[in-house]
């Protein structure tokens, strides 16, 4: 490696990890990337490593007056969404994401988020189409993403990029400055921290407002599902507040549905009588879930009806963070103090408490990164999604 060459560090391989690495590459303004984590996107389901346990769907909890975090989701369902007309243009490889129409229920006094308003085909159902439990409803057309195959993809075009990933447990973000082999302190240019929950306990960050919001879905085999439902029970409190039931179909024919907002739970296993609320809870929702032949059979589907389809209990922590202030996503989001060093300063950037929008905003923030190191201004929103933004 040549010493003319400084390296740059980015801590946590996860969604927002990956695409931050990437963006740092494709900048230009750093050749030389490494990324250090303990958990990489391949490994087994673990609750501590969100981005496999996500969902995911681009459903932005951005609040109404929150215009840099719908900026940075509106920018990232415009990244995913030109991805996925290239593959549909060119028949290449499938990214992972797929289209499709979701619908949102409300109830009480609660309304949609303006940032939906913006996405494609949006519409308001008029009162007297809604089922029993809803007093509102929207439909527009959004993305779900395959995570374990999206997250594949980035590895390999990370690596095609150049970039380096190491495993190892850091103990401290000043540890960073001398792990990667034949790299002293005064090689490295920055270090960018997406560390995710583990923000929590690294030396040198160590931020408590971070904690867990425990999240428990099942995954479900049902190619027949190809519309995405949910249903927001109580008050978003202007982002994720309330509580949700939710399906969420894949293109491989995975369905995901759930689910939970356990705030401070470090419970790793799965509950069953959550497990039992969920199948129940999404069935009320979306009845098409239930196999043919249960919707053939004269009567209504039940739980039990969807045991057969479930593959996988999942349990993951989201990596929340305490807002501080009423239109504060939690999001971490900065350049903070440089680390100081015999051989000088070295630029640090957070990029964490992404709690559960990290699938959502992980391209405007990586690019946002990219701006905060020096580097090209982040892009612009494009013209077809600045409602969405804000910006109109």
């Amino acid at each position: 490696m040549s010493s003319a060459v400084k390296s740059t560090v980015v801590i946590g391989c996860g969604i927002i990890g990956l695409t931050t690495a990437i963006r740092l590459l494709e900048s230009g303004e750093h050749p030389q990337v490494h990324v250090l984590a303990d958990h990489l996107p391949l490994d087994p389901l673990d609750p501590s490593y969100a981005s496999t346990a996500a969902g995911a769907h681009h459903l932005s909890f951005a609040a109404n007056q929150d215009l840099k975090q719908r900026r940075l989701d509106a920018r990232t369902f415009q990244v995913m969404w030109d991805e996925l007309e290239a593959e549909e243009i060119t028949g290449a490889e499938p990214t992972g994401l797929m289209k499709l129409t979701q619908t949102e229920y409300y109830d009480g006094e609660e309304k949609h988020l303006d940032i939906l308003a913006g996405l494609p085909d949006f519409v308001i159902h008029p009162t007297s189409s809604l089922p029993p439990f809803a007093t509102h409803s929207i439909s527009f057309t959004s993305l779900t993403i395959a995570t374990s195959h999206y997250l594949r993809r980035l590895l390999a075009r990370f690596h095609a990029l150049g970039g380096k990933i190491h495993r190892v447990h850091l103990v401290s973000i000043r540890d960073a400055l001398s792990y990667v082999s034949g790299v002293s302190p005064n090689s490295v240019k920055a270090v960018v921290v997406c560390a995710g929950i583990g923000a929590l306990d690294l030396h040198g960050v160590e931020d408590k407002d971070i904690y867990p919001t425990r999240g428990q879905v099942l995954l479900l085999r049902a190619p027949w599902c190809r519309s995405g439902w949910t249903y927001q029970a109580g008050s978003l409190s202007g982002g994720e507040g309330g509580a949700r039931t939710y399906i969420i179909p894949r293109y491989n024919g995975q369905v995901i549905i759930g689910g939970t907002r356990d705030i401070d739970d470090w419970h790793r296993e799965p509950r069953a009588e959550t497990t039992f609320d969920i199948l129940e809870r999404a069935l009320q929702i979306c009845p098409q879930l239930a196999p043919l032949a249960a919707r053939l059979s004269g009567r209504i589907p039940e739980p039990s009806d969807l045991l057969s389809l479930v593959e996988a209990e999942i349990v993951g922590f989201r990596p929340s963070r305490r807002p501080k202030y009423a239109t504060d996503s939690g999001l971490r989001l900065e350049k903070g103090e440089p680390l100081s060093t015999d051989y000088g300063e070295t630029d640090v950037v957070y990029n964490y408490g992404h709690g559960g929008f990290g699938w959502q905003s992980c391209w405007g923030c990586a690019e946002e990164v990219v701006e905060l190191l020096g580097g090209p201004k982040a892009p612009e929103v494009g013209a077809e999604f600045r409602k969405a933004a804000g910006l109109v």
